[in-house]
């Protein structure tokens, strides 16, 4: 059972990431990057405090967290040296930076667990912020469905066995990550729906 979960998430975030790659490539996929900033610097923050506090076993036991940090990173740094990717923020995405630099004072002073996860979970929140304003107020589409329906998928099979081993901290992450990758699916569903001659419908 945990072997064929496993294989499922691997496939699903391999999945993701070579959708995700060749519609940038492809320049039809348009990333927010303070988006993919935030959700970096909190898969980051969440290693290093797993680490400290579990060492190598603990970090591997969480499998979904791991492999899906790796695809975060590699996103991220594709993005940051694309030419036409937008590195000037906005001034909500401004707003965003300040409390999520907020949060990282917060985890660097405080040395507490709670503060630490907290912290953490507001972050990879807020990192989807700026993509979904962005699709709210768009008339074309520059995200890609195909990425976030693997994605939720993906985090959706990541809930399983903390479900099943009643395990709480990864129950709450992923349900966060399930949220967070179907507002992302609704809202690129609803601007499709809004503006079907654009997109072909």
């Amino acid at each position: 059972m945990e072997t064929i979960i496993h294989i499922g998430i691997i496939v699903c975030i391999l999945a993701y990431f070579t959708i995700y790659l060749r519609g940038i490539l492809a320049g039809k996929v348009k990333p927010v990057l303070a988006t993919w900033l935030f959700l970096s610097l909190a898969v980051v923050i969440s290693f290093v405090t797993n680490f400290h506090q579990t060492g190598l076993s603990g970090v591997s036991a969480n499998f979904f967290n791991l492999a899906d940090s790796f695809a975060v990173i590699a996103i991220f740094v594709i993005i940051l040296f694309r030419k036409d990717t937008r590195r000037s923020f906005n001034l909500f995405e401004k707003w965003c930076i300040a409390i999520v630099i907020a949060m990282l004072v917060m985890w660097l002073i405080s040395g507490s667990d709670i503060v630490t996860h907290l912290a953490i979970q507001l972050i990879l929140v807020i990192a989807y912020l700026p993509s979904l304003v962005k699709l709210w107020h768009a008339k074309v589409n520059t995200e890609s469905l195909g990425t976030w329906i693997f994605d939720c998928l993906a985090s959706a099979l990541g809930l399983i066995l903390p479900i099943m081993q009643a395990d709480t901290l990864p129950i709450v992450y992923g349900l966060r990550s399930v949220i967070s990758t179907l507002l992302m699916f609704v809202f690129i569903v609803r601007l499709k729906l809004k503006y079907p001659s654009v997109h072909g419908n």
